[in-house]
């Protein structure tokens, strides 16, 4: 049995799963495995990807099959993906493009009794949330950020930031806009603009573009996920222009470019970490009752220049030996474990 206690990184809180409180799980169908159905935005994400593969891990070190699909980005598909499911599987979990675009699938799977559980949303007819304190860890990159406009001349009130969002309508781009954002506030720093990219590398381009063109400064950019702030800070460098970069998801190649020096940090989230658990607590809800009227949050932890080397190889092994990898230790536990060394 893994623990049920994950230590969150930083500023984010301890999140503890409770058992035995509420949630009845349903009949297993005798003799066959636990199915467990996972709904992605996209499966051309990185970030997205990589869970996935965490997500086929935990199911092999816990005895359970596991089918993975996606909307492709679009929020239609994205619900017939769902209901799709519903004759397949024992218990759903679903990265939802727009939660209140599902009310009537939450209905459908209510009333056969699979349980629904929403990666970053909420919704008040499905078993609860698994996802990251997004105002947390957008606060601290925020701080983190603070302290790097610090380092230049000028006073901080002149400083000027821009930032990539991500997907209108999703729960974890408010949080981990809101965060940031309010840092910044309390600076006296400007938020120049803040357009959605839907997650999209080739839109975040086009967006960064923009932003170059329409203002003579930019002092920093923070963006919401390495798969839009890489492209863009390579848009920065193309460009000759002096512009701090920030971001969140840790993926191998933005932390390169910390090393690199091309981005100044980004946050590990971990995404075949997440993945593991995005699985296994849908497995555990439905098998051990647990009771998620608390959000499950998953750990995290900031990637600066001074740590960037000892995390991109824990991330380089969780990809290249993901059946080796001790995905039930508390991240925290795991990144000290690599600095160490």
């Amino acid at each position: 049995m893994i623990k049920k206690r994950l230590l969150a990184a930083g500023s984010m809180a301890m999140a503890t799963v409770l058992i035995g409180a509420g949630i009845s799980p349903i009949e297993v169908r005798a003799g066959d495995k636990v199915v467990v159905g996972m709904v992605q935005i996209d499966l051309t994400n990185p970030f997205h990807l990589g869970e996935v593969e965490g997500a086929k891990e935990c199911a092999e070190r816990n005895g359970f099959e596991i089918v993975i699909t996606s909307g492709d980005g679009d929020v239609t598909k994205q619900v017939e993906a769902f209901d799709n499911l519903l004759e397949q599987v024992d218990v759903i979990t679903v990265n939802c493009i727009d939660v209140t675009a599902f009310a009537n699938s939450f209905q459908k799977a209510k009333d056969k009794g699979i349980p629904v559980i929403v990666m970053h949303s909420k919704d008040e007819n499905t078993e609860g949330t698994v996802g990251f304190d997004e105002y947390a860890l957008s606060t601290e990159v925020g701080e983190y950020a603070v302290e790097l406009l610090k380092e230049q001349e000028g006073e901080l009130t002149d400083k000027k930031v821009a930032i990539l969002a991500g997907m209108l309508g999703q729960g974890l781009n408010e949080g981990r806009v809101g965060g940031f954002a309010d840092v910044m506030e309390a600076n006296g720093i400007e938020i120049l603009a803040a357009e959605p990219t839907d997650w999209d590398g080739t839109k975040a381009v086009t967006i960064m573009e923009n932003y170059l063109t329409a203002y003579d400064q930019i002092d920093l950019i923070y963006g919401l996920s390495d798969s839009v702030t890489y492209p863009a800070a390579q848009v920065i460098a193309d460009s000759g222009r002096d512009i701090l970069v920030t971001s969140v998801d840790g993926n191998q190649e933005a932390i390169q470019a910390v090393i690199d020096g091309e981005m100044d940090c980004t946050y590990l989230l971990a995404a075949e970490y997440t993945g593991y658990y995005k699985a296994l607590i849908p497995y555990q809800v439905l098998t051990e009752d647990y009771d998620l009227s608390e959000d499950y949050i998953l750990p995290g932890f900031i990637v600066t220049s001074e740590n960037a080397e000892a995390i991109l190889s824990l991330c380089e092994d969780m990809v290249n030996k993901t059946n080796e990898f001790p995905f039930e230790k508390p991240l925290t536990e795991i990144v000290d474990e690599y600095m160490a060394d």
